[in-house]
């Protein structure tokens, strides 16, 4: 799902971008980074860690989002070849399988009705040995509940859904962040596929 465009303005703040690195950079500290890894971000958006993570890291990156508008603007003065941006629907990724050693995913599964679809797609591009970082909202389970009864349109992950995935793919949990507030919590991980 397209973010709205209340919405795109807030992730394509400054103090977004800077947040969402800064994240990505203290998850990035659990894995060991070699040079030229293969590194995918679904739901890049802008495109900012994407960005960060082929300039810093030396990474070769592609980020994919959905919607074009977001792609575009990721496109826009970049000229660093280890990176591209392409257009993609998360639950439909047209990669081989085994094709990332890392995949990212911030603040994107929660927008994706049928979220696991993309969860097997990250599994299916992942190589084994992958690893996989995780960052968006778990809903209690009450709020779940009454969230599902009233809208399709978002994906509404419990942790003991997201739990429930992890262990069924025997993946297993390398750090992991649950930050609780009153409707839903911030869950944040860093897993590594079997």
């Amino acid at each position: 799902m397209k973010l709205g465009r209340i919405e795109k303005y807030f992730m394509n703040t400054q103090k977004h971008t800077e947040h969402v690195i800064n994240r990505a950079q203290t998850l990035l500290e659990f894995i060991e980074l070699k040079e030229n890894q293969d590194f995918l971000e679904v739901g890049c958006g802008s495109g900012a860690v994407s960005k960060y993570i082929a300039e810093r890291y030396q990474l070769n990156v592609t980020g994919v989002d959905v919607d074009p508008e977001q792609i575009e603007l990721a496109k826009k003065n970049t000229n660093i070849p280890n990176l591209r941006f392409l257009v993609a629907d998360a639950t439909h990724l047209a990669f081989e399988d085994n094709s990332f050693d890392i995949v990212l995913s911030f603040g994107v599964m929660h927008h994706i009705s049928n979220w696991l679809e993309a969860m097997e797609e990250i599994k299916k591009v992942l190589r084994p040995k992958g690893y996989f970082i995780y960052m968006d909202l778990v809903y209690h389970e009450l709020t779940a509940k009454i969230g599902r009864a009233v809208s399709q349109n978002y994906g509404i992950i419990t942790m003991r859904d997201l739990n429930s995935f992890i262990e069924k793919n025997k993946f297993s949990t390398i750090q992991a962040l649950l930050s609780k507030s009153i409707l839903w919590n911030e869950y944040e991980a860093v897993y590594q596929k079997s």
